[in-house]
């Protein structure tokens, strides 16, 4: 059971390191969603990270977000995404996005968020968000269109 009356966690104050990282590792996230290529996405990753991305049913290392990516890529080629926002809190990023592709020949377009936890300039846990119902439906749609 969760208990929502404990006191929220305090903000760590990122070191001038990590904000450069974060700087350095969004650059490089946006750059590499600019033209998709799932092989690419390597370099943001240490190895053995841990990311959770939907509709994954367990996070993945980084082999597995590759493969996850070129399924996505494979159905959505077109898919681009395009940094938001973004702030860091400690050695994590909160990274505000808009992706966007066709489907059926109509364009879509939706936001989600990365939390990413840097060490060094790869990333080594990531968790993403957005809301996969309401984009479910909007594909659907756009398909019996």
């Amino acid at each position: 059971m969760y208990d929502f009356h404990e006191p929220a966690a305090t903000y760590q104050v990122p070191t001038a390191a990590q904000i450069a990282a974060a700087q350095d590792w969004v650059a490089r996230f946006e750059a590499r969603w600019a033209r998709p290529d799932a092989d690419a996405l390597r370099d943001l990753m240490h190895p053995e990270t841990r990311n959770l991305i939907p509709p994954m049913a367990a996070p993945g290392d980084r082999e597995a977000v590759v493969e996850h990516f070129r399924g996505v890529l494979a159905m959505l080629p077109d898919f681009v995404l395009r940094v938001v926002r973004w702030a860091p809190v400690g050695d994590t990023v909160i990274i505000e996005w808009e992706g966007a592709a066709t489907v059926a020949g109509k364009p879509l377009t939706w936001r989600g968020v990365d939390r990413i936890s840097l060490r060094g300039d790869k990333m080594y846990e990531g968790q993403v968000y957005w809301d996969t119902r309401g984009l479910a439906e909007r594909i659907g749609a756009a398909m019996a269109a």
